[in-house]
Formats: C-alpha cells, structure tokens, sequence
C-alpha cells in the first residue's frame, strides 16, 4: 500500500473559487426568491456544542439555504453550547431522536462508527477542502458507510469541513523530534498516531474542557484544525508556540439527521437537503478563509514561536501513518466493513481532486 503523499496546501483563494464552482448550478442564501419550494412547517433541533465558529459555518450555511429557498418553512434551530446533549452522546440522542439533527465526531466513539473512522486517519491526502468535499461526499454515500449509520438510526447530511491540523502550546517551544518526547498533547484519531509516534502522550477531551487543561497544565499543547480552532477557543491566549506547515492531516465529523426525521420530510424538502450541500460547503470555506486572514495577523502579533516540520520530524511522522491505515483496514474488514475498499474509495477521490490529474 503505497501513497504519495503532497504535503503543500492549495492557494486559500483557489479553495474558495473551487467550492463556489461546485455550488453554481444552484443559488446562495440571499440571492433566491423567498418560498421557491413549497411545503408544510417544519423545524428541527441541531445539537451543536459551543459557539459559532468556523467549524459550525457548514450547518449555518445549510439552515440559511433551506429557510431562503422555503420561505422559512423548513427551519434548522441550530442549538449551541451542547444544551441538547453531550458532544460525545449527540450519535446516542440522534438515535434516540431526541433531536432531529447533530454534528457528530466519530473519533469521540470510535468504537460506534468504526467505518467511518476511516475518514479520520492520520496524513491522509486531503490538503485542501476540494478533496475533502469529494472524498467525503463519496465516502458517506457508499452504501457500507450509510448501514453502519443507519445502525443508529440516522442519516449522514454532510461533513462539517476542518482544515489540517497543527499543534499550539505552552512552555518551551519542541524544535526537535526528540524534545515531543513526553509531551501531553490533546489529539484524536490519526494525530493521536502521530503525536506517539514523536514520543508524546495523547489524550482526547472535549473541545470546552481544553482552555481549562492548558491554563492548570494538565496538557502541553493541542493537535486543533489551523487557524479558525486555536482562536475560537482562545487556546492562543495560553501558548507560546505552534508548528508551522506540518499538514497533519484533518478530522472529519458528520451532520447527520435522524432516520424517522428525514423519512417524513416531503420528497422536495429531501431533495432540497441535498441541493443545500454544495452552498453550505461553500459559505464554511468562504468564512475559514476570512477567519485565517485575520487569526494570522493576530498570531503575528502575539510572537508565537513557529515550529517548521525538520526533515527529522517528517521522516517520523511519514512512518507512522502507513501502518495506522493498514491497521484501520484490518480491523473494519474484521468487522464485516470492506475496508481496503473504502481505503482506495478516499484516496482516489482525493487524487482526483488534485490540480493536473
């Protein structure tokens, strides 16, 4: 199993136009005539926790289509700050149909949607959002992926897209492979590999329980998508450093929406669902490139250490990933899941993505 993987992000602006192309054979919220599908009153929860920020501008994005195109008949009541439910439990309340619609990070669970893990592991070669959106959107609509969610009861909408990661912290600036050894770094799924394979200790905790654990020192850094988490958080308030161009790779999480929800829709609120994709990604990207516009003046401002990848550090973190995909191969194919299959599904939609291939 053998990859090459490009490691330089594409133009931010690029990004930008390429997503807007996806999105042009439709409108944007704003520029459609109010109530151009028609339908009865419907209103669905979303189970969101925190604030609004980069990450939830996807499901923003989607809540102003549908309102704009049914004249507010189909409304999403976005719920922030985890009032509906635990981030780790949103698959559980899903299920349950507590609420209509969560965002729902696997990597919080593993253990439940350990397919969909698959879209999570570390340096995988989604170094722009257009190979996101095409290795996501084909990814969710493989029928293996659509059981395991079904399984719970649901059904997957859309990703919420999160840029690479990169790791922010406090204390001494780790210049070197060999001064990650033993630091406590907050990271899930892929980049924990990645952070044990430098010598740290990885942990996973709930985005609002990290200021808190940086603050009193019960971690050294955070592995957060660059720039729009670090701020949004305020973990650059506490730090002193962050690594600069590493790529590590990106988590993804799924908008889903409850079964028994999404069969009662009327056919054209259904299909109006899946023409709102496109936009929704659309407006998420535009906002991450405004939010790293700003986030990198106020970096610059603040003097934080930048920590290129050395060769040595590269040559560390590459030999760790390889072996972390086999491993989630082997392990979903033992399951029942055709895991070299959903393998190749990622990487060839990613490669497809790419400019010139």
């Amino acid at each position: 199993m053998k990859f090459d993987r490009k490691l330089a992000p594409a133009g931010l602006a690029g990004v930008v136009a390429a997503a807007l192309s996806i999105a042009a054979a439709g409108s944007f919220p704003g520029s459609a005539a109010a109530a151009e599908v028609d339908g009865p009153k419907v209103r669905w929860l979303v189970s969101l926790w925190g604030a609004r920020r980069g990450f939830t501008e996807g499901v923003e994005g989607l809540k102003d289509y549908l309102a704009e195109k049914t004249g507010g008949r189909f409304e999403l009541s976005l719920e922030y700050g985890g009032v509906l439910s635990d981030p780790k439990e949103n698959i559980d309340g899903l299920q349950l149909g507590a609420f209509e619609a969560a965002t729902i990070c696997a990597y919080y669970h593993p253990e439940k949607t350990p397919a969909t893990m698959g879209l999570s592991l570390a340096f995988l070669p989604m170094t722009d959002f257009d190979a996101q959106v095409r290795a996501y959107t084909a990814f969710l609509a493989h029928p293996a992926i659509r059981e395991e969610w079904a399984k719970w009861n649901a059904v997957p909408v859309m990703s919420a897209l999160m840029p690479n990661y990169e790791v922010m912290g406090r204390g001494t600036p780790p210049e070197t492979a060999d001064e990650w050894d033993g630091l406590r770094i907050n990271a899930s799924a892929g980049h924990a590999v990645l952070m044990e394979a430098l010598g740290a200790v990885p942990s996973t905790m709930p985005a609002p329980d990290l200021y808190n654990s940086l603050e009193r020192g019960v971690i050294d850094g955070i592995a957060y998508p660059y720039t729009y988490a670090f701020v949004a958080y305020r973990f650059h308030e506490l730090s002193d450093w962050v690594t600069d161009g590493w790529n590590l790779g990106t988590i993804q999480c799924t908008v889903a929406a409850n079964r028994d929800a999404y069969d009662a829709l009327p056919p054209q609120y259904r299909a109006l669902l899946d023409e709102a994709v496109p936009a929704a990604y659309a407006h998420q990207i535009e906002a991450y490139a405004a939010a790293d516009a700003e986030n990198e003046k106020l970096f610059a401002e603040q003097g934080l250490t930048r920590i290129p990848a050395t060769p040595g550090i590269r040559e560390v973190l590459d030999a760790a990933a390889q072996p972390s995909w086999q491993a989630w191969i082997d392990d979903v194919t033992a399951r029942g899941y055709p895991g070299q299959e959903l393998f190749d599904l990622i990487i060839s939609e990613a490669a497809d993505a790419q400019p010139g291939e």
